[in-house]
Protein backbone atom coordinates (compact mmCIF):
# COMPACT_ATOMS: atom_id res chain seq x y z
CA UNK A 1 0.00 0.00 0.00
CA UNK A 2 1.08 3.49 -0.33
CA UNK A 3 1.54 5.88 2.39
CA UNK A 4 -1.63 7.88 3.23
CA UNK A 5 -0.90 11.54 1.97
CA UNK A 6 -0.38 10.35 -1.49
CA UNK A 7 -4.13 8.98 -1.82
CA UNK A 8 -6.09 11.77 -3.81
CA UNK A 9 -9.35 12.63 -1.75
CA UNK A 10 -11.03 10.49 -4.46
CA UNK A 11 -9.27 7.93 -3.81
CA UNK A 12 -9.67 8.09 0.02
CA UNK A 13 -13.15 8.11 -0.31
CA UNK A 14 -13.59 4.87 -2.23
CA UNK A 15 -11.25 2.80 -0.06
CA UNK A 16 -13.10 4.09 2.90
CA UNK A 17 -16.69 3.65 1.09
CA UNK A 18 -15.27 0.15 0.04
CA UNK A 19 -14.00 -1.18 3.88
CA UNK A 20 -17.18 0.31 4.93
CA UNK A 21 -19.97 -1.64 2.91
CA UNK A 22 -16.96 -5.12 4.02
CA UNK A 23 -17.74 -3.85 7.37
CA UNK A 24 -21.64 -3.58 7.24
CA UNK A 25 -21.91 -7.17 5.45
CA UNK A 26 -20.28 -8.71 8.65
CA UNK A 27 -16.23 -8.25 7.62
CA UNK A 28 -13.94 -8.43 10.82
CA UNK A 29 -13.01 -4.74 12.76
CA UNK A 30 -9.65 -4.54 12.28
CA UNK A 31 -8.87 -2.17 14.86
CA UNK A 32 -10.77 -1.01 18.58
CA UNK A 33 -14.12 0.90 18.05
CA UNK A 34 -14.98 2.70 20.92
CA UNK A 35 -18.16 2.20 22.78
CA UNK A 36 -21.53 3.17 21.18
CA UNK A 37 -19.81 3.82 17.73
CA UNK A 38 -21.88 1.38 14.94
CA UNK A 39 -21.69 3.09 12.01
CA UNK A 40 -19.45 1.16 9.37
CA UNK A 41 -18.67 4.56 7.96
CA UNK A 42 -17.02 5.88 10.95
CA UNK A 43 -15.51 2.29 11.60
CA UNK A 44 -13.80 2.51 8.59
CA UNK A 45 -12.99 5.56 9.05
CA UNK A 46 -10.96 4.76 12.27
CA UNK A 47 -9.55 1.76 10.72
CA UNK A 48 -7.91 4.54 8.32
CA UNK A 49 -6.60 6.88 10.61
CA UNK A 50 -4.95 3.71 11.87
CA UNK A 51 -3.91 2.37 8.69
CA UNK A 52 -4.62 -0.84 8.84
CA UNK A 53 -7.57 -1.45 5.87
CA UNK A 54 -6.03 -4.17 3.94
CA UNK A 55 -7.69 -2.01 0.18
CA UNK A 56 -5.31 -0.32 -2.36
CA UNK A 57 -6.20 1.71 -5.54
CA UNK A 58 -4.81 0.49 -8.75
CA UNK A 59 -4.03 3.75 -11.24
CA UNK A 60 -4.71 3.15 -14.60
CA UNK A 61 -1.83 4.39 -15.87
CA UNK A 62 0.16 1.78 -13.12
CA UNK A 63 2.06 -1.17 -15.00
CA UNK A 64 2.63 -3.78 -12.86
CA UNK A 65 5.80 -4.43 -11.99
CA UNK A 66 6.43 -8.12 -12.99
CA UNK A 67 5.16 -7.21 -16.38
CA UNK A 68 7.66 -4.73 -16.82
CA UNK A 69 10.31 -7.00 -15.83
CA UNK A 70 8.55 -9.59 -17.98
CA UNK A 71 9.01 -7.19 -21.23
CA UNK A 72 12.56 -6.06 -20.44
CA UNK A 73 13.39 -9.21 -20.01
CA UNK A 74 11.65 -9.91 -23.79
CA UNK A 75 13.71 -7.01 -25.05
CA UNK A 76 17.33 -8.46 -23.23
CA UNK A 77 16.81 -12.24 -24.71
CA UNK A 78 15.90 -10.22 -28.36
CA UNK A 79 18.81 -8.50 -28.16
CA UNK A 80 20.69 -11.17 -27.19
CA UNK A 81 19.84 -13.18 -29.71
CA UNK A 82 20.40 -10.58 -32.71
CA UNK A 83 23.99 -10.55 -31.53
CA UNK A 84 24.34 -14.32 -31.69
CA UNK A 85 22.82 -14.40 -35.26
CA UNK A 86 25.36 -11.43 -36.11
CA UNK A 87 27.95 -13.34 -34.76
CA UNK A 88 26.95 -16.69 -36.46
CA UNK A 89 27.06 -15.15 -40.00
CA UNK A 90 30.69 -13.84 -39.58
Amino acid sequence: MRAKASYTRYEKVRIIASRALQIAQGSPIFTKVPRGVTDPIEIAQLEWEAGVIPIDVKMKNEAPVAVERAEDEEEETEEVEEKEEEAEAE
